[in-house]
């Protein structure tokens, strides 16, 4: 499928964030698997909410640079955009994509880490903020 107007450009552009859109929601998914695997270690120099933080920022990062690559491999390399100024406007829409999904990332996990702090399911989740007192 070529783009060749500003239309189906738009249209592109729109089916690439609800994509960056379901990234980040998979990526909150997979953290919060990742977090719940790291075991407690216990006792007074208890490090696991280090590790689970580190986990959190690798996954993040990951889920937006691996959409900016393959993105723009599968539209851009492939030229599915044969006219350079809707070749640049999508280039800037998936960086741009790929930025959203740090922030859709960062925002809804912490507010869902504050939420599950001190339930059973997500004690190991809210840990990433810090160490919590039990």
């Amino acid at each position: 499928m070529k783009i060749e107007t500003q239309k189906q450009l738009e249209a592109l552009i729109g089916q690439t964030y609800m994509h960056a859109l379901y990234i980040a929601i998979a990526a909150i998914v997979v953290a919060y698997v990742v977090a719940n695997l790291i075991k407690w270690q216990g006792g007074r120099t208890d490090n696991s909410h280090i590790k689970r933080r580190i986990w959190f920022i690798i996954i993040g990062m990951l889920a937006a640079i691996i959409f900016l690559f393959t993105n723009q491999w599968t539209v851009v390399y492939r030229n599915y955009i044969p006219t350079e100024s809707l070749h640049a406007r999508f280039i800037q829409a998936t960086v741009w994509a790929s930025l959203s999904i740090i922030a859709v990332y960062g925002i809804v996990s912490v507010l869902t880490m504050f939420l599950m702090r001190g339930t059973k399911w997500g004690s190991k989740w809210g840990s990433i903020l810090g160490k919590s007192e039990k």
